[in-house]
């Protein structure tokens, strides 16, 4: 009995549009293939195949080898096909900082869309930011302004993160106080030493008085953190 249904009926004008599609969509040699294949399934002489294909005999046995060794992968094209599938690509979002007294934001792209991280939480502030600059979206500057360190320490803490995840980011110092966690208290110190500075003419600088505190009170207080909260 022949494999091939003898009561199928074939447009060829579907046919052709058919084929068309398929050629958009996978490519002319791996089309031809399939077809090929699937008249040899169905008990076509492999001369008239080739004829039928337009091929050369030759070509048509080695696929067949191909195919008998190697499956699927046979009827891959790895050199370039004749037909192009345009595929669309997004533009990719772009990503930018805002920082306001009591929070810091990720707006994201065009969509109106934020990410709103309290700032007194420091290590939340930390593994989201870090994570924005593993994957390319924020750079170590934008964040190491944010986060009041040197761009070379913000590298480093994000290669901890990426190596050892969060337990790296976790300040293990003793008596300090989480940056960012401005207490009354320390804002009173903080105001408190601007105007003694002010008063006996020493700097006033963010620099200057974040290192007067750290050595009166034993704080550590980063100085982008007291540069805004002085203005």
């Amino acid at each position: 009995m022949s494999n091939c249904p003898i009561d199928l009926h074939f447009s060829k004008t579907h046919s052709n549009k058919r084929i068309e599609k398929a050629y958009e969509g996978l490519g002319v040699k791996i089309v031809t293939r399939i077809i090929g294949f699937t008249l040899f399934l169905l008990g076509a002489k492999r001369e008239d195949i080739a004829q039928y294909l337009q091929i050369s005999m030759g070509t048509f046995l080695s696929f067949l080898t191909r195919a008998d060794q190697y499956g699927l992968l046979a009827f891959e094209d790895r050199r370039k096909s004749a037909y192009k599938k345009v595929v669309t690509t997004e533009a990719p979002v772009k990503v930018s900082l805002a920082v306001t007294e009591q929070n810091v934001i990720i707006q994201l792209g065009g969509n109106n869309q934020e990410i709103i991280i309290p700032r007194k939480n420091l290590l939340q502030c930390k593994v989201i930011l870090l994570t924005f600059v593993n994957n390319g979206l924020l750079t170590p500057k934008e964040v190491s302004e944010v986060l009041g360190f040197s761009v070379r320490h913000t590298r480093d803490l994000n290669g901890k993160m990426h190596e050892g995840d969060v337990y790296w980011l976790i300040d293990k110092r003793k008596g300090q106080i989480q940056d960012y966690r401005f207490t009354p208290e320390i804002k009173a110190e903080l105001i408190q030493q601007v105007a003694a500075n002010a008063i006996t003419g020493k700097p006033t600088s963010s620099r200057a008085v974040s290192q007067q505190i750290k050595e009166r009170c034993n704080l550590v207080l980063p100085d982008r953190s007291v540069r805004l909260h002085m203005n």
